[in-house]
């Protein structure tokens, strides 16, 4: 098992337990102590919100920061309509059961990270600088993969995974600003009343996409599939 999917499993377990202390994972994941304190370390500085708890049982716990901003609607959300061609994808995945969806803004800037380092591994890139972001969030289980555009599905690096999607249409919006879940949740559901005022429907059962260029990052198209 490499680093990162252990740092991936482990994330799962602390959002699952809620309160824990070192010894009680480390422990479990069968790791030493330091070890445990340098991964829970790591965690905190993708963004899990862990909190230190005093007294004589100690510990951590996951500290609840959800708060509602209001949307502020600075540009305008276009909405279209495209068929995009077959598309294949080789990046690193993230599953878990759809419960878990609120660690998104965690593990998200985790993978992206890691598929960053090893960019170079992937080869037959559709597009040098672009990258793509599969979910699947509308069913018991929540798939998330961070990605490239390739012309070929293989080879896939070692623990990676290739995903192609056949040619479909979709309705595609762009998010400006903050890639923050809060931010972007706020442009998907101002988007999902235009929608629904226009008539048009969506298919959960299939995957949406998040495309967006290294050199222009706080612009983030989404992809949603059509009812056929």
């Amino acid at each position: 098992m490499t680093k990162s999917q252990r740092l991936i499993e482990l994330m799962v377990r602390v959002y699952e337990k809620q309160n824990f202390t070192v010894e009680e994972l480390a422990l479990e994941f069968d790791v030493s102590y330091r070890t445990m304190l340098r991964y829970l370390h790591e965690l905190s500085g993708y963004g899990v919100p862990l909190y230190s708890n005093m007294g004589k049982n100690g510990g951590y716990s996951l500290l609840q920061t959800k708060t509602k901003q209001p949307f502020l609607g600075k540009k305008a959300v276009s909405v279209n309509k495209v068929i995009k061609p077959t598309t294949h994808v080789i990046g690193l995945e993230f599953k878990a059961p759809f419960t878990a969806f609120y660690m998104s803004k965690s593990f998200k800037p985790f993978l992206w990270k890691e598929l960053h380092k090893r960019k170079t591994e992937i080869k037959n890139l559709l597009h040098k600088e672009s990258y793509i972001g599969v979910s699947l969030s509308r069913s018991h289980i929540y798939h998330y993969i961070a990605g490239v555009e390739v012309t070929k599905p293989f080879p896939v690096p070692e623990n990676m995974v290739t995903i192609s999607l056949p040619t479909r249409e979709y309705v595609v919006y762009n998010h400006f600003g903050s890639e923050e879940r809060e931010d972007t949740d706020q442009t998907y559901f101002h988007m999902m009343e235009k929608l629904k005022k226009q008539g048009i429907k969506l298919n959960p059962k299939n995957y949406s996409l998040e495309l967006f260029d290294a050199k222009n990052p706080n612009l983030l198209t989404i992809h949603l599939p059509l009812e056929s």
